[in-house]
């Protein structure tokens, strides 16, 4: 049986088990073990690929740093940093559009499962005087909750994708600031488009109170700014920064034990981080069994370009799982060798991740999506023909990019 027939009947059963509810995490230790049997693996070579994924420095902070995310989120949203700093900004900014835009934006910073029900009650209070449809503000509040997902390091695609691939995080959300830019400009475009400004209100703010609420909206999130900054500029290790911003603010707040235990009960999750360990586990297999130094073989002697892989495979499986982690645990593994080596190889990346968030947003599994349909009771057909386009721009911006890098970077 050929290599990729292998790797395909293996996806095939991760998908078909995600579809009968099981839990990601098992699907991958079931697909590990399936992928032994398949390249006849002895039980020893299994073992070490297991002890090998599961042990590893860098899959226990990985899998340190995302639980730490969801509590550093629950103390933020807990401690109310993230309510003050859009107060402020609803003080400073007197056009309803800019506010429409920015509170899920800023709600977005934080990586939190179905997020977009934080901001969509204060969407919807904000955009009254906008005469919004049900459907505008459901592209507006979904749209803008997932600007950044692109391009910080606090969201686990990004930083799972540099663990997998073995690149420095710096360098891949570097590669992916035009997609956060291109998912920026295609919501202000779509998403207002036809929307009239609303009467500019008469008494405005003096100068002085404007300042002060800009510094309190930077005050309020500057927790989360020390996280980007540590984590970027000074090559910190995400792990290491979530644990003493993290520390740092339930000090600094005196949040009791007795709350915290109750805010990490509500924000952690098993699964999650189990998630983690059988991605690695997945990834160890694969590099043990060999299968991608055949599948990339097998694909050259075929003449399939490998970029319409790296398309492809994120694409599918996060539009069938309406999950970031899932399509980057489960295609990048499996991608790796065909990603080319030096810096050229970062914008293959940037594709890959680019193609899946584009079908992750489209996704009818995507919780964000799903949530916020129901909140505004939106027509889905309307909401998809608002979603169509700009998904389209981010995409081929990614394609764009890859084309001028490979232009300029091909032989470096």
């Amino acid at each position: 049986m050929p290599d990729t027939l292998k790797v395909v009947l293996v996806l095939i059963a991760i998908i078909a088990l995600i579809r009968f509810k099981v839990a990601l995490s098992l699907s991958l230790f079931g697909a590990s073990i399936l992928l032994g049997v398949l390249f006849h693996l002895t039980p020893a070579q299994l073992a070490r690929a297991f002890y090998r994924g599961a042990l590893d420095p860098e899959t226990l902070k990985l899998a340190a740093a995302l639980l730490l995310i969801l509590l550093f989120s629950a103390v933020l949203k807990e401690i109310g940093n993230m309510s003050r700093a859009i107060t402020a900004l609803r003080a400073v900014f007197r056009d309803s559009r800019v506010t429409v835009g920015l509170i899920p934006a800023i709600v977005g910073l934080v990586p939190v499962i179905g997020g977009a029900m934080l901001s969509a009650p204060l969407v919807s209070e904000a955009a009254d005087d906008l005469q919004l449809s049900a459907e505008q503000r459901t592209f507006l509040n979904f749209w803008f909750r997932h600007i950044w997902e692109y391009s910080l390091p606090t969201f686990p695609g990004i930083f799972l994708a540099s663990a997998i691939v073995g690149i420095p995080l710096v360098d891949i959300c570097l590669a992916n600031l035009p997609l956060t830019l291109a998912s920026i400009t295609a919501g202000i475009f779509f998403g207002f488009r036809g929307v009239k400004p609303p009467p500019q209100a008469k008494d405005s703010l003096p100068s002085t109170q404007v300042i002060r609420r800009i510094f309190s909206f930077l005050l309020n999130l500057l927790p989360f700014f020390l996280v980007i900054f540590l984590t970027l500029y000074c090559h910190i290790h995400l792990a290491y920064v979530i644990s003493i911003v993290t520390i740092g603010l339930i000090f600094l707040y005196g949040i009791p034990l007795s709350l915290l235990r109750k805010l990490a009960r509500a924000s952690l999750s098993l699964e999650l981080a189990l998630l983690i360990f059988g991605i690695m586990i997945f990834k160890e297999t694969l590099l043990e069994s060999g299968a991608m130094n055949g599948l990339a073989g097998e694909m050259s002697r075929m003449g399939m370009p490998p970029v319409f892989l790296i398309i492809l495979l994120p694409g599918l499986i996060a539009f069938i799982t309406g999950y970031s982690p899932a399509f980057v645990g489960l295609s990048f593994p499996v991608l790796t060798p065909l990603f080319p080596s030096g810096r050229l190889g970062t914008f293959y990346i940037m594709l890959a991740i680019g193609s899946g968030l584009s079908a992750h947003l489209l996704s009818p599994m995507h919780s964000c999506l799903v949530m916020t349909l129901d909140y505004y009771k939106a027509s889905v057909p309307k909401t998809y023909r608002m979603l169509f386009a700009p998904v389209a721009v981010i995409f081929f911006t990614g394609v764009i990019i890859l084309l001028l890098a490979w232009i300029f970077l091909k032989g470096l």
